[in-house]
């Protein structure tokens, strides 16, 4: 470790003196991140780059994209693009979980305009089903370890949201309004002005559908978005965003045991999320570029009475400053300096009438080089350390120790692009994650009487720091029409916090490894299109007996396998679109017990299709067809239990899949 890490700091200065180079380029006005094209990805390293040209991997989702699938929320966006990662705990906007390349959910991180959206009150990770995609032009998924970049908790990757850019002179706008089978209803509008030194935009979205099962409210999300940017003068952009978000969630199903079921259909739970964001973008001459983005981040969760104990709902907030220092003094070599400073809040339950608060402060400088010594070879390399302190206040005790540590992480990459449209890219090094405040504010309670929680100063064990290190590769290949990619990655999770179910308390000290391949094969024109994928991976539990190593609560529910198909077909004003995938067996269990019903031997099919007809510039139409292979589930059946084992009915052993829907939809812009 310490002669890469050396290694890690005498190749970034190298960047510096690299032999003689063209003179630097004029610095280009500073422009929002969502403006970036389809082949360009300003999430995989400290400053812009094309997406051929980066040793990470990375997928960019346009607008266009967005706008073509519709998708209520991230999850739904994220379950079509990366079929069997995406695990859902019933039908619409219930809790859902983004395994990505096979990492837990909590191993995810997700921003908004390069702030993080995280909710402290919860487990460790924001579940994509709650977040509505109300304002955002553009989302990047950087797969694989990215610590050394966005620090703890990025070490499954990173899916990063951009919301609006710029606008065009003079008023714009659009308005869209659907209807459809369970209940749908759903309608947006967006305007836009754009003057001479900067835009104003705003946009409304609302979307109603039923449960998976019958319930007394249907599931309900509401977004508003505002954002203004202002040049000032020809090398400085300021941009404001604000989004407001809120949803409720039927989720009746109560209780779910291997020989009980309770159905309520009343319980829900419901979620409201506010970011206001501010950045300036800056041109400090031709070589040198500054940014700095400010950010507030709020979440109010009620949950159902019998989790919160309360009707007071949690609470969490996070400020966070992001900078960053970016110096090209060459075409072919730069250095980029960051800085990211949090602090993050949390009030939740104790299960007993009363709240615990918990707060994290966290600070971090970044140093990232790039060097390409000639036109095929690329190499990126970059060095993060973190500072953090936790502590907490409890309703019933005082006295909880604070926890004050430090971590650093690295990353090197390496692309290289060879003839006939070839390429071949590699990256390797460490992350990190930080136990988050629910998981710490819980170990320091030890249930000592059923239904009574009480403090013992004896039995607090301080949560460690989670580590990992990994390494990646992959190949791509494009000729004309033709398109083609494989990447292969492993990580071994070193000191992973989980959840011990003998003393009830999480613990340090499973050694997992996850490790996957996936390949896709393309073929794309104007006219039409087919693409196809195939991935096998495994999470594997080091620590346990060797007859259990996949089936412990630490990688469960990561399918082996995935299969899938997507293709399109336009003429004139008609343009069809249609997925499948497949994703096969996993370990699965419930109630919190390991493997309690083995592996899985059910399968999962989702097929969508959408038909479009654009009448004109302005005015078209959309019958979306979405999870046709699912069926609805009554309430009799959820309690007679008469799907369980069925093929294409659940994603979660228990709980309904979301059934198929058909929405008609028509947008109109002015």
């Amino acid at each position: 470790m310490g002669i890469t890490r050396l290694t890690l700091l005498l190749a970034l200065p190298a960047a510096l003196w690299a032999g003689p180079e063209p003179e630097p380029e004029a610095a280009e006005r500073p422009k929002p991140k969502a403006e970036a094209g389809a082949t360009v990805t300003v999430t995989a390293e400290a400053t812009q780059v094309e997406v051929v040209k980066t040793p990470n991997p990375v997928k960019v989702i346009t607008l266009e994209q967005i706008e073509r699938e519709a998708p209520r929320t991230l999850a739904d966006l994220l379950a079509s693009r990366f079929p069997g990662q995406l695990v859902s705990n019933g039908g619409v906007g219930t809790i859902s979980s983004f395994n990505l390349a096979g990492a837990r959910s909590q191993d995810v991180v997700v921003t908004l305009d390069g702030i993080r959206l995280t909710d402290p009150t919860g487990f460790g990770s924001v579940t994509p089903s709650s977040i509505g995609l109300v304002g955002i032009e553009r989302i990047e998924v950087q797969q694989g370890p990215c610590s050394s970049r966005f620090g703890s908790e990025a070490m499954g990757g990173v899916v990063a949201l951009y919301s609006a850019g710029g606008a065009e002179a003079g008023l714009k706008g659009e308005a869209m309004a659907g209807v459809g089978s369970q209940s749908i209803q759903r309608g947006r509008l967006a305007v836009s002005y754009g003057f001479e030194k900067g835009w104003v935009r705003a946009a409304l979205q609302g979307d109603q559908e039923a449960q998976a099962t019958e319930t007394d409210k249907d599931f309900r999300s509401q977004g508003a978005f505002l954002s203004s940017g202002w040049n000032l003068g020809e090398d400085h952009l300021l941009t404001v965003t604000y989004r407001n978000t809120f949803q409720g969630v039927p989720i009746p199903y109560q209780s779910v045991s291997p020989t009980a079921r309770v159905y309520d259909a009343d319980r829900e739970t419901s979620t409201r999320s506010q970011q206001l964001i501010a950045s300036l973008r800056s041109a400090l001459g031709e070589t040198i570029q500054a940014d700095l983005s400010l950010g507030h981040a709020t979440t109010a969760r009620q949950e159902p009475n019998d989790y919160a104990g309360s009707q007071e709902p949690f609470k969490g907030h996070r400020n966070q400053v992001v900078g960053g220092l970016h110096w090209d003094p060459a075409t072919t070599a730069g250095l980029s300096l960051g800085v990211d400073a949090y602090e993050e809040f949390a009030r939740i339950s104790d299960y007993s009438g009363g709240f615990n608060e918990g707060e994290g402060r966290y600070l971090a400088a970044n140093l990232e080089g790039r060097w390409q010594p000639v036109e095929a070879l690329r190499l990126v390399g970059s060095y993060r350390q973190q500072w953090f302190r936790q502590a907490f206040v409890f309703s019933s005790f005082p006295g909880v120790p604070e926890d004050t540590e430090s971590k650093g992480t690295w990353k090197l990459g390496i692309n290289t692009v060879l003839g006939g449209g070839h390429r071949l890219y590699a990256s390797g090094g460490s992350g990190f994650g930080l136990p988050y405040l629910y998981a710490v504010m819980y170990q320091a309670k030890t249930l000592l009487d059923p239904g009574s929680w009480q403090y013992d100063p004896a039995a607090y064990r301080p949560l460690q720091p989670e580590e990992s290190t990994f390494l990646q590769a992959g190949w791509t290949w494009e000729r004309g029409p033709w398109s083609a990619r494989v990447e292969a990655s492993r990580t071994t999770f070193d000191r992973l916090l989980y959840f011990d179910l003998n003393q009830y308390v999480y613990a340090n000290g499973q050694n997992i490894r996850i490790q996957g391949v996936e390949g896709s094969l393309a073929y794309r024109t104007e006219t039409w299109g087919l693409e196809g994928f195939a991935r096998s991976q495994e999470a594997r539990d080091l620590d346990a007996p060797e007859a259990q190593r996949f089936q412990t609560n630490a990688v469960i529910r990561r399918p082996f396998a995935a299969f899938g198909l997507s293709g399109h077909w336009a003429s004139g004003p008609w343009r069809a679109d249609v997925r499948w995938s497949w994703t096969g067996s996993r370990y699965e269990n419930f109630g919190g017990y390991p493997a309690m019903l083995g592996a899985s031997k059910v399968h999962f099919n989702d097929v969508a299709a959408t038909l479009r007809y654009r009448l004109n510039a302005a005015f078209d139409l959309a019958l979306r067809g979405e999870h046709l292979l699912q069926d609805r589930w009554t309430v009799a059946e959820w309690e007679n239990r008469a799907m369980d084992g069925r093929n294409d009915a659940y994603q979660v052993f228990g709980f309904p899949a979301q059934p198929r829907t058909v929405s008609l939809e028509a947008r109109y812009r002015f």
